[in-house]
């Protein structure tokens, strides 16, 4: 059985140059900028010259994508997939920032790939995803036939050839020996979890909390772990995490459950990628433990 795991993250903190990782014997490091030029201006010189040569990149209209079980046998749930008119030729926070606006997030690499399958017309247009690269940039889909193609660019790279997806919330979910009914309440969970977080509305969260709730290094009661939300949501009005990856496990005594979750976390203009550790009452459901055991990408500008 593998272990998925993956991002509430109040740690710390990364990006650069366009690297294909689809199967090649070899790959061509791109030439550097001009010592005279900045490397922002060049991408953006680059992008303006080419854009007149781009075609529109084709409109999907919003279409459901089925919950399916995934290669590793994990179970993706239910989402919306769309890629609308004029998306194409922005940064990576730009396309975010424009699904966002319309109540959605830029496609997860796991929900991309799920769409692709479900529909190979997705894999045409090369398209930003959520998903941080560990070292640097963001992963990168389609671009070219079939669904197999992927790359890593820079946040700050914008492109007339790629576009943006915006999806609707939806994890994969694992779990050793839970049935999939089970496992779609885990994480439907974890969902509301990441829906009441993004909305930042602290006072919602007191319905989530056991009567004592370990808050990363401290255990504090109810009113304080809101506290604690209520001051970061104040401090950081950008702040919104995604959960794309959950390994679910029930305690020996069935007594709580665990979600090990990546979760891609963005606040203060930065964007990280952490494994968040949650530990839950069963039965309620209660939220009594949140913690971050790892951090795969330190948080940085994106």
């Amino acid at each position: 059985m593998f272990v998925r795991v993956g991002l509430v993250a109040f740690s710390l903190v990364l990006g650069t140059g366009c690297r294909d990782e689809s199967p090649s014997p070899t790959k061509d490091p791109e030439a550097a900028p001009s010592a005279s030029t900045p490397a922002s201006a060049s991408l953006a010189s680059s992008s303006a010259s080419s854009a007149a040569l781009a075609p529109a990149a084709p409109t999907l209209p919003s279409r459901k994508v089925a919950s399916k079980p995934l290669a590793d046998e994990s179970l993706l749930g239910e989402f919306s997939f769309e890629r609308a008119a004029g998306d194409e030729g922005m940064t990576w926070l730009a396309a975010e920032d424009a699904c966002v606006a319309a109540g959605k997030h830029l496609c997860t690499a796991t929900q991309w790939q799920a769409a692709c399958e479900a529909d190979p017309a997705v894999s045409a247009v090369e398209t930003w995803t959520l998903t941080p690269e560990r070292d640097a940039g963001f992963v990168v889909r389609g671009g070219a036939s079939g669904c197999g193609r992927k790359t890593v660019a820079p946040g700050a790279q914008a492109s007339p050839f790629r576009a943006g997806a915006c999806c609707t919330p939806a994890l994969a979910a694992a779990g050793r020996d839970i049935q999939p009914a089970m496992l779609r309440a885990m994480a439907k969970n974890v969902l509301d979890l990441e829906r009441t977080l993004n909305a930042r509305r602290a006072s919602a969260l007191a319905g989530f909390f056991d009567e004592r709730v370990r808050v990363f290094l401290k255990e504090k009661s109810r009113a304080e772990a809101v506290s604690v939300f209520e001051h970061e949501f104040g401090k950081y009005e950008d702040y919104a995490a995604v959960h794309e990856l959950c390994d679910f496990s029930a305690a020996a005594d069935n007594e709580t459950y665990t979600a090990d979750c990546r979760k891609i976390t963005r606040f203060g203009g930065k964007v990280g990628h952490v494994l968040t550790r949650y530990v839950f009452v069963a039965g309620s459901g209660k939220l009594r433990s949140i913690t971050d055991p790892a951090i795969y990408r330190a948080f940085a500008e994106p």
